[in-house]
């Protein structure tokens, strides 16, 4: 046997399962569930890139077992979880089996349905009754005109962008190298990591011409000259 007797893969940062699903958080709620019961010295759970499979999300792959899920949701962890990782027995109803091998992607239109879904909820305001839980960031002045800086926030990193006319703000990293996107620029409508040329919307975070994944907004809003995020919880 090698160092570990099972590997998990959660795809975080593929062309739309992190628009299908919070995955990273579905990455914390394995890592937590295993601490719990002690697992962590025979089972490693690690987000993965991109599975080649987009439109099915979001995806979980377990090795050497070689069984792929599709459409998991956070409500399908626990399960996934106690019957898989546990028991060794894989959740058949989420097993995923497109009966040919390599890349298994959803149609074009149907990638950029979901990618305008994603959009949509980014943009979205909280649930009736469900309040949003706001923090200070600091100073709107704090971000140069028609520029973008990069805060930590309770210990998680976010860019927010003055487009001229509004605050944004999204994740701090390019999504296809992990470079600031501080470093970019932007012209009010399409933010560009000069890295590898990846573009976005400045409005929504959507992908832009050859980007592949989208990026993750954040509610923000300006409050008395400062500006207030709501992050997950």
């Amino acid at each position: 046997m090698g160092q570990y007797e099972r590997h998990v893969f959660v795809c975080t940062s593929g062309e739309t399962c992190p628009e299908q699903g919070d995955t990273e958080k579905f990455v914390k709620i394995l890592r937590e569930r295993a601490k719990q019961v002690g697992r962590p010295s025979d089972v490693r759970i690690n987000k993965a890139g991109c599975f080649s499979q987009c439109g099915r999300g979001p995806m979980i792959v377990f090795y050497p077992d070689d069984v792929w899920y599709a459409g998991v949701q956070e409500s399908d962890l626990e399960e996934i979880f106690t019957s898989h990782i546990v028991n060794g027995r894989p959740v058949e109803r989420l097993r995923y089996d497109p009966g040919k091998p390599g890349a298994n992607k959803v149609s074009e239109a149907e990638l950029a349905e979901i990618k305008r879904a994603y959009a949509a909820r980014a943009q979205a305001p909280p649930p009736a009754g469900q309040a949003a839980a706001w923090t200070r960031v600091g100073p709107a002045a704090e971000v140069p005109a028609n520029g973008m800086k990069e805060f930590s926030v309770g210990g998680t990193s976010v860019l927010i962008v003055h487009t001229g006319d509004a605050y944004v703000a999204f994740q701090p990293m390019c999504p296809h190298e992990a470079i600031p996107l501080e470093q970019g620029i932007h012209d009010g409508s399409t933010l560009t990591c000069l890295e590898h040329m990846w573009q976005f919307d400045i409005r929504t975070g959507a992908p832009m011409g050859d980007a592949l994944e989208g990026l993750r907004s954040y509610p923000l809003k300006e409050e008395g000259g400062a500006l207030y995020i709501a992050l997950p919880a």
